[in-house]
């Protein structure tokens, strides 16, 4: 019997899985756990456009999430920071870094998704990596000033 599985089966199938089972476990365990359809040309159709759409959606957000790393990757961060005989009065942190993005540039970040951050008290200019997902990094500049 083709049956579509509704949920993960250990060692049977996958969510959305169309595949072939014997008739009696179908019948008396799977169908009446509600772990799987019966697969008919409607149903099996219905999954098939259901995952197009996944998969459309899907490479969308990784195309957007690179757009965001181009984006970025062109950004350079202004900070100052007041230095008195070559130490710092106050340090960046990665809040302080997104909340400056949020103002100057209007992207929203999570301060979670930067790399192993340190705070920020050395004047130079500092490369901060941020994870995007998808497997997407990008690396933003953030220069710091002394005054």
């Amino acid at each position: 019997m083709k049956v579509i599985f509704l949920k993960d089966v250990k060692g049977q199938g996958k969510k959305d899985e169309i595949k072939e089972v014997s008739d009696g476990y179908a019948r008396n365990f799977l169908i009446p756990k509600g772990l799987v359809k019966i697969a008919t040309e409607g149903s099996v159709n219905s999954v098939k456009n259901r995952k197009i759409v996944e998969q459309q959606e899907n490479d969308l957000a990784i195309a957007e999430t690179k757009q965001l790393k181009t984006l970025l990757e062109e950004i350079t961060l202004k900070f100052k920071l007041q230095i008195n005989e070559g130490k710092a009065f106050h340090s960046i942190s990665n809040q302080d870094v997104v909340d400056q993005l949020k103002k100057s540039y209007k992207l929203d970040l999570d301060k979670r998704k930067f790399v192993s951050f340190k705070n920020l008290n050395q004047i130079g200019l500092h490369y901060l990596v941020i994870k995007l997902g998808y497997g997407v990094e990008a690396k933003l500049k953030v220069e710091i000033q002394g005054v």
